[in-house]
Protein backbone atom coordinates (compact mmCIF):
# COMPACT_ATOMS: atom_id res chain seq x y z
CA UNK A 1 0.00 0.00 0.00
CA UNK A 2 1.66 3.62 -0.94
CA UNK A 3 1.66 5.96 2.10
CA UNK A 4 1.93 9.70 2.25
CA UNK A 5 3.57 11.50 5.12
CA UNK A 6 3.11 14.57 6.54
CA UNK A 7 5.24 16.36 9.03
CA UNK A 8 3.90 19.32 11.34
CA UNK A 9 6.57 21.48 12.60
CA UNK A 10 7.45 25.12 13.48
CA UNK A 11 7.18 27.10 10.46
CA UNK A 12 10.53 28.52 8.89
CA UNK A 13 11.05 31.43 9.62
CA UNK A 14 8.09 31.98 11.97
CA UNK A 15 9.21 34.73 15.07
CA UNK A 16 8.30 34.28 18.67
CA UNK A 17 9.63 37.68 19.63
CA UNK A 18 7.18 37.75 22.77
CA UNK A 19 9.48 34.93 24.24
CA UNK A 20 7.10 32.39 24.45
CA UNK A 21 8.35 28.80 23.92
CA UNK A 22 7.86 27.42 20.17
CA UNK A 23 5.42 24.84 19.64
CA UNK A 24 6.89 21.48 19.98
CA UNK A 25 7.39 19.40 16.23
CA UNK A 26 4.19 17.12 15.92
CA UNK A 27 5.11 13.03 14.53
CA UNK A 28 4.81 12.58 11.09
CA UNK A 29 1.56 11.53 10.52
CA UNK A 30 1.35 8.25 7.92
CA UNK A 31 -1.68 8.82 5.32
CA UNK A 32 -2.80 5.55 3.34
CA UNK A 33 -3.10 6.59 0.01
CA UNK A 34 -5.03 3.62 -2.35
CA UNK A 35 -2.94 2.15 -5.61
CA UNK A 36 -4.13 2.74 -8.95
CA UNK A 37 -6.51 -0.26 -9.56
CA UNK A 38 -5.81 -2.62 -12.25
CA UNK A 39 -7.85 -3.17 -15.27
CA UNK A 40 -8.16 -6.11 -17.61
CA UNK A 41 -6.31 -6.25 -20.62
CA UNK A 42 -7.62 -4.79 -24.00
CA UNK A 43 -5.74 -6.10 -26.17
CA UNK A 44 -2.24 -8.68 -25.81
CA UNK A 45 0.34 -5.65 -27.05
CA UNK A 46 1.16 -6.13 -23.27
CA UNK A 47 1.49 -9.56 -23.12
CA UNK A 48 5.13 -10.31 -22.08
CA UNK A 49 5.32 -12.54 -19.12
CA UNK A 50 6.56 -15.85 -21.01
CA UNK A 51 4.38 -19.03 -20.10
CA UNK A 52 5.61 -22.04 -20.24
CA UNK A 53 4.69 -23.29 -24.31
CA UNK A 54 1.49 -25.57 -24.73
CA UNK A 55 2.62 -28.39 -26.70
CA UNK A 56 0.50 -31.95 -26.23
CA UNK A 57 1.12 -32.73 -29.67
CA UNK A 58 3.30 -33.44 -32.53
CA UNK A 59 3.48 -30.73 -34.77
CA UNK A 60 2.06 -28.29 -32.56
CA UNK A 61 3.85 -25.76 -29.92
CA UNK A 62 1.73 -22.94 -29.24
CA UNK A 63 4.13 -20.08 -27.17
CA UNK A 64 2.17 -18.53 -24.49
CA UNK A 65 2.46 -14.91 -22.84
CA UNK A 66 0.37 -13.03 -20.59
CA UNK A 67 0.41 -9.45 -18.81
CA UNK A 68 0.85 -8.91 -14.74
CA UNK A 69 -3.39 -8.89 -14.65
CA UNK A 70 -3.15 -12.56 -16.40
CA UNK A 71 -6.55 -11.08 -18.13
CA UNK A 72 -4.59 -11.48 -21.35
CA UNK A 73 -2.92 -14.85 -23.38
CA UNK A 74 -1.34 -14.26 -26.40
CA UNK A 75 -0.41 -17.75 -28.23
CA UNK A 76 1.64 -18.04 -31.33
CA UNK A 77 2.11 -21.27 -33.38
CA UNK A 78 5.53 -21.59 -33.61
CA UNK A 79 4.97 -25.87 -34.58
CA UNK A 80 4.20 -27.16 -38.07
CA UNK A 81 0.82 -27.34 -38.15
CA UNK A 82 -2.27 -25.55 -37.84
CA UNK A 83 -4.42 -25.51 -35.09
CA UNK A 84 -7.68 -24.46 -34.05
CA UNK A 85 -8.25 -22.07 -30.91
CA UNK A 86 -11.73 -21.40 -29.46
CA UNK A 87 -12.49 -19.82 -25.78
CA UNK A 88 -12.57 -21.98 -22.48
CA UNK A 89 -16.02 -24.66 -21.46
CA UNK A 90 -17.03 -21.43 -19.88
CA UNK A 91 -16.57 -18.86 -22.09
CA UNK A 92 -15.06 -16.40 -19.80
CA UNK A 93 -13.06 -15.64 -22.52
CA UNK A 94 -13.34 -13.98 -25.40
CA UNK A 95 -10.92 -14.20 -28.55
CA UNK A 96 -9.50 -11.31 -30.98
CA UNK A 97 -6.80 -11.54 -34.02
CA UNK A 98 -3.61 -10.44 -32.94
CA UNK A 99 -1.89 -8.84 -36.48
CA UNK A 100 0.76 -7.41 -34.42
CA UNK A 101 2.15 -10.72 -34.05
CA UNK A 102 1.11 -12.27 -37.03
CA UNK A 103 2.22 -12.46 -40.82
CA UNK A 104 1.81 -9.13 -42.54
CA UNK A 105 2.63 -10.54 -46.13
CA UNK A 106 -0.13 -10.91 -48.80
CA UNK A 107 0.21 -14.00 -49.59
CA UNK A 108 -0.07 -15.57 -45.76
CA UNK A 109 -3.32 -12.92 -45.26
CA UNK A 110 -4.84 -14.14 -48.56
CA UNK A 111 -3.90 -18.27 -47.25
CA UNK A 112 -5.73 -17.58 -44.33
CA UNK A 113 -8.68 -15.96 -45.57
CA UNK A 114 -8.92 -18.84 -48.11
CA UNK A 115 -8.72 -21.55 -45.43
CA UNK A 116 -11.33 -19.99 -43.18
CA UNK A 117 -13.96 -19.55 -46.00
CA UNK A 118 -13.65 -22.85 -47.18
CA UNK A 119 -16.42 -24.09 -45.04
CA UNK A 120 -13.78 -26.36 -42.95
CA UNK A 121 -15.25 -25.14 -39.92
CA UNK A 122 -19.08 -27.10 -40.49
CA UNK A 123 -20.44 -29.62 -38.65
CA UNK A 124 -18.23 -32.30 -38.90
CA UNK A 125 -14.95 -30.50 -37.63
CA UNK A 126 -14.70 -31.87 -34.72
CA UNK A 127 -15.34 -28.39 -33.01
CA UNK A 128 -18.53 -28.38 -30.04
CA UNK A 129 -21.62 -27.48 -31.68
CA UNK A 130 -22.61 -24.74 -29.62
CA UNK A 131 -19.08 -22.24 -30.26
CA UNK A 132 -20.28 -19.05 -32.55
CA UNK A 133 -17.77 -19.08 -35.39
CA UNK A 134 -17.43 -15.98 -35.00
CA UNK A 135 -14.85 -17.23 -31.72
CA UNK A 136 -13.44 -20.22 -33.97
CA UNK A 137 -9.45 -19.29 -35.34
CA UNK A 138 -8.08 -20.96 -37.53
CA UNK A 139 -4.44 -20.51 -36.53
CA UNK A 140 -1.70 -21.23 -39.06
CA UNK A 141 2.07 -21.86 -38.56
CA UNK A 142 3.53 -18.32 -37.27
CA UNK A 143 0.09 -16.74 -36.74
CA UNK A 144 -1.46 -15.74 -33.22
CA UNK A 145 -4.63 -15.09 -31.62
CA UNK A 146 -5.28 -13.52 -28.38
CA UNK A 147 -7.41 -14.44 -25.44
CA UNK A 148 -9.04 -12.11 -23.54
CA UNK A 149 -10.92 -11.84 -20.18
CA UNK A 150 -12.75 -8.92 -18.31
CA UNK A 151 -12.06 -9.87 -14.31
CA UNK A 152 -8.78 -9.05 -12.52
CA UNK A 153 -6.70 -11.90 -11.68
CA UNK A 154 -9.04 -14.50 -13.59
CA UNK A 155 -6.81 -16.10 -15.70
CA UNK A 156 -7.65 -15.75 -19.84
CA UNK A 157 -7.93 -19.41 -20.72
CA UNK A 158 -8.90 -21.47 -24.17
CA UNK A 159 -9.01 -24.82 -25.67
CA UNK A 160 -6.79 -25.65 -28.79
CA UNK A 161 -6.47 -28.78 -31.34
CA UNK A 162 -4.56 -29.70 -34.10
CA UNK A 163 -6.65 -29.42 -37.36
CA UNK A 164 -5.71 -31.57 -40.63
CA UNK A 165 -7.93 -29.86 -42.86
CA UNK A 166 -6.67 -26.33 -41.93
CA UNK A 167 -3.64 -27.23 -42.45
CA UNK A 168 -3.48 -28.63 -45.59
CA UNK A 169 -5.83 -25.85 -46.88
CA UNK A 170 -3.51 -22.98 -45.72
CA UNK A 171 -0.41 -25.19 -47.38
CA UNK A 172 -1.67 -25.25 -50.64
CA UNK A 173 -2.96 -21.41 -50.72
CA UNK A 174 0.55 -20.35 -49.17
CA UNK A 175 2.31 -22.31 -51.81
CA UNK A 176 -0.26 -21.17 -54.84
CA UNK A 177 -0.41 -17.18 -53.22
CA UNK A 178 3.32 -17.07 -53.60
CA UNK A 179 3.35 -18.15 -56.73
CA UNK A 180 0.56 -15.90 -58.17
CA UNK A 181 1.50 -13.25 -56.69
CA UNK A 182 3.93 -12.11 -58.11
CA UNK A 183 1.74 -11.81 -61.34
CA UNK A 184 -1.74 -10.30 -60.02
CA UNK A 185 -3.08 -8.18 -57.00
CA UNK A 186 -4.47 -10.33 -53.65
CA UNK A 187 -8.09 -9.04 -54.40
CA UNK A 188 -7.81 -11.03 -57.94
CA UNK A 189 -6.33 -14.14 -57.15
CA UNK A 190 -8.15 -14.50 -54.44
CA UNK A 191 -11.23 -16.60 -56.03
CA UNK A 192 -8.68 -19.05 -57.71
CA UNK A 193 -7.23 -19.61 -54.16
CA UNK A 194 -10.51 -20.43 -52.64
CA UNK A 195 -11.20 -22.43 -55.50
CA UNK A 196 -8.16 -24.23 -54.18
CA UNK A 197 -8.74 -24.77 -50.65
CA UNK A 198 -12.12 -25.97 -51.53
CA UNK A 199 -10.80 -28.70 -53.56
CA UNK A 200 -8.38 -29.88 -50.81
CA UNK A 201 -11.69 -29.81 -48.36
CA UNK A 202 -13.45 -32.17 -50.73
CA UNK A 203 -10.21 -34.10 -51.42
CA UNK A 204 -9.58 -34.46 -47.85
CA UNK A 205 -12.88 -35.83 -47.56
CA UNK A 206 -13.02 -38.44 -50.85
CA UNK A 207 -9.42 -40.13 -50.12
CA UNK A 208 -8.36 -39.34 -46.01
CA UNK A 209 -5.41 -41.68 -46.60
CA UNK A 210 -3.37 -39.66 -49.38
CA UNK A 211 -0.17 -38.27 -47.93
CA UNK A 212 2.42 -35.82 -49.43
CA UNK A 213 2.96 -35.41 -53.23
CA UNK A 214 0.22 -37.62 -54.26
CA UNK A 215 -2.22 -35.61 -52.44
CA UNK A 216 -0.95 -32.17 -53.53
CA UNK A 217 -0.23 -33.64 -57.39
CA UNK A 218 -3.87 -34.23 -57.06
CA UNK A 219 -5.13 -30.81 -56.15
CA UNK A 220 -2.78 -29.09 -58.73
CA UNK A 221 -3.65 -31.95 -61.46
CA UNK A 222 -4.80 -31.14 -64.90
CA UNK A 223 -8.60 -32.47 -63.69
CA UNK A 224 -8.74 -30.54 -60.44
CA UNK A 225 -11.09 -27.62 -59.87
CA UNK A 226 -8.31 -25.64 -58.26
CA UNK A 227 -6.05 -26.15 -61.48
CA UNK A 228 -9.05 -24.94 -63.72
CA UNK A 229 -9.01 -21.83 -60.77
CA UNK A 230 -5.23 -20.54 -61.76
CA UNK A 231 -6.04 -21.80 -65.17
CA UNK A 232 -8.47 -19.08 -65.86
CA UNK A 233 -6.69 -16.22 -63.53
CA UNK A 234 -3.68 -17.17 -66.50
CA UNK A 235 -5.47 -16.46 -69.10
CA UNK A 236 -6.27 -20.35 -69.82
CA UNK A 237 -2.60 -20.69 -70.55
CA UNK A 238 -2.07 -24.69 -70.61
CA UNK A 239 1.88 -24.16 -70.17
CA UNK A 240 1.85 -21.23 -67.84
CA UNK A 241 -0.32 -23.76 -65.64
CA UNK A 242 1.64 -26.11 -65.94
CA UNK A 243 4.37 -24.74 -65.12
CA UNK A 244 2.08 -22.93 -61.85
CA UNK A 245 1.53 -26.37 -60.59
CA UNK A 246 4.72 -27.81 -61.01
CA UNK A 247 6.41 -24.82 -58.77
CA UNK A 248 3.67 -24.70 -56.26
CA UNK A 249 4.29 -28.76 -56.01
CA UNK A 250 7.44 -29.15 -55.78
CA UNK A 251 7.13 -26.20 -52.65
CA UNK A 252 4.26 -28.46 -50.96
CA UNK A 253 6.24 -31.74 -51.10
CA UNK A 254 8.39 -29.96 -48.41
CA UNK A 255 5.54 -29.26 -46.23
CA UNK A 256 4.84 -30.98 -42.80
CA UNK A 257 3.17 -34.67 -42.68
CA UNK A 258 -0.65 -33.69 -42.19
CA UNK A 259 -1.84 -35.00 -39.17
CA UNK A 260 -4.82 -36.62 -37.91
CA UNK A 261 -7.22 -33.89 -36.02
CA UNK A 262 -7.20 -34.03 -32.49
CA UNK A 263 -9.62 -33.53 -29.22
CA UNK A 264 -9.64 -29.91 -27.62
CA UNK A 265 -6.99 -28.89 -25.17
CA UNK A 266 -7.20 -26.74 -22.49
CA UNK A 267 -4.80 -23.91 -22.03
CA UNK A 268 -4.77 -21.55 -19.06
CA UNK A 269 -2.96 -17.84 -18.91
CA UNK A 270 -1.12 -19.15 -15.61
CA UNK A 271 1.78 -21.51 -14.80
Amino acid sequence: MAVTAVSCSKAEGADYSDGSAAPESTPSIIIPTSPAKATPAKDCKQSTVALAPKAEMEGVQLEASTDPTLTSMLLKNTGSLSVIVVPDADFTTRLVAAPYASPADDASKAALSAAVNSGSLGVDSGLPAYVPLTQVFIVPPQWAVCALTDVVKEPAGVRYMRDKRSSAEYFVAKGLADSLFSKFKANKAAPALLKCTKNTLQLLKEHPDLQGAEFYAEILGAKSSCRAGYKALLGNDEHAAQQTGTSVLNVLEGTPELLETTRLYDALAQG
